[in-house]
């Protein structure tokens, strides 16, 4: 048997994927730092994201350039998931994300703004660790998790 989805299904289905993720996250840190000092939770937990960060990228193609990483988050579906606006110019890319399903999980199940803002930016290891392993650079100044109205991930060659 066949099962057609919408997309508008889909989309929902994968953020409730990533708000499951979200949330067992933000369990095990809190488990963690009832057994560890906080600050060394966090180290590792930093340490652990940007390695799977790196490890993803070794998945990406050789060309691999900041209008690649864009490019790629259109192709598999991620900008509609995170309701992008994706530009691509001479000097980099940007990806504008006006919805985060891990700040929404993370809201939902009562996390004060500084866990979010915490584990949002735990959670942008990955994002770094694949900047890095490609030698480019990433700038975050805007994230949905501070209250901003959108993530402003900004990718530029080194």
């Amino acid at each position: 048997m066949t099962e057609h989805v919408t997309q508008k299904e889909m989309i929902e289905k994968v953020r409730a994927a990533i708000k499951d993720r979200a949330t067992w996250f933000a369990l095990l840190y809190r488990s963690f730092k009832e057994a560890f000092p906080e600050k060394e939770v966090e180290r590792l937990a930093r340490k652990a994201i940007f390695e799977f960060g790196r490890m993803k990228a070794a998945n990406d193609p050789n060309d691999f350039s900041p209008a690649v990483w864009v490019e790629k988050h259109v192709s598999k579906g991620s900008a509609r998931v995170f309701d992008s606006d994706i530009e691509i110019n001479a000097t980099g890319a940007v990806q504008r994300m006006k919805f985060c399903a891990l700040v929404e999980a993370w809201k939902a199940m009562g996390c004060t703004p500084q866990e979010i803002e915490l584990f949002c930016d735990i959670a942008m290891e990955g994002d770094r660790g694949r900047a890095d392993a490609h030698g480019v650079r990433m700038e975050l100044e805007e994230r949905i998790a501070r209250g901003d109205a959108f993530c402003n991930l900004k990718i530029f060659e080194r």
